[in-house]
């Protein structure tokens, strides 16, 4: 469970003291068109937003469980200490596979990633896992930024991704690497100075 945030614990300034953030990935995931999609049939919107949201999790080794879906968005924070031998490049290969997945009754998503210096493990509901910090909320406007079938990055994110291309022997394998275009500077509400982002646009 995370850090519970509760006022009237007499100890309360000296756990908040004593915080450190959680370094770690952050994913958002957002379903395209998932608004119009329920003007289809219940039984054929619902099939549509379970099987995309199934389809995302299969590609994340399947160890890795969805924090919370935000109606049609998922997202994922992975600390870095339960990376488990997975590395930023393969979890960055799995993102565009699932952009190119073709399997029947899916939706496009649209993908916001950033790697987090500013994440810390806490809630303010008891008993419950979350995750709060000004890079959770980066990475929720680089989702807003992204099109169908696009991957909106910061910087760090993309650090890491290009350390692990230049170290593999197999870079075939990760050609997605060299089509990341960026960065350019944007400004996002909330933030006083620009951010850098860079994209993966449409496979």
């Amino acid at each position: 469970m995370s850090f519970f945030v509760d006022p009237e614990d007499p100890e309360f300034k000296t756990h908040i003291m004593d915080l450190q953030p959680t370094p770690g990935y952050c994913l958002f995931f957002d379903i395209v068109g998932s608004t119009e999609l329920k003007d289809e049939s219940l039984s054929k919107w619902i099939l549509f937003i379970h099987n995309t949201f199934a389809n995302i999790r299969s590609y994340l080794f399947l160890k890795f469980r969805p924090l919370k879906s935000l109606g049609d968005e998922l997202l994922f924070f992975i600390p870095e200490s339960d990376m488990k031998g997975e590395t930023p490049l393969i979890l960055f290969n799995s993102l565009c596979q699932i952009l190119n997945s073709n399997e029947p009754y899916l939706r496009d998503v649209k993908i916001g990633a950033a790697y987090c210096k500013h994440a810390y493990d806490i809630s303010f509901i008891k008993n419950a896992t979350d995750i709060y910090g000004k890079d959770i909320d980066l990475t929720a406007r680089l989702a807003s930024l992204a099109g169908s079938k696009e991957i909106i990055m910061n910087s760090d994110f993309v650090e890491h991704i290009r350390a692990g291309y230049e170290k593999t022997g197999n870079k075939a394998q990760f050609k997605e690497v060299k089509e990341i275009v960026g960065p350019w500077p944007v400004m996002l509400k909330g933030f006083k100075k620009y951010v850098n982002i860079y994209k993966l646009i449409n496979l």
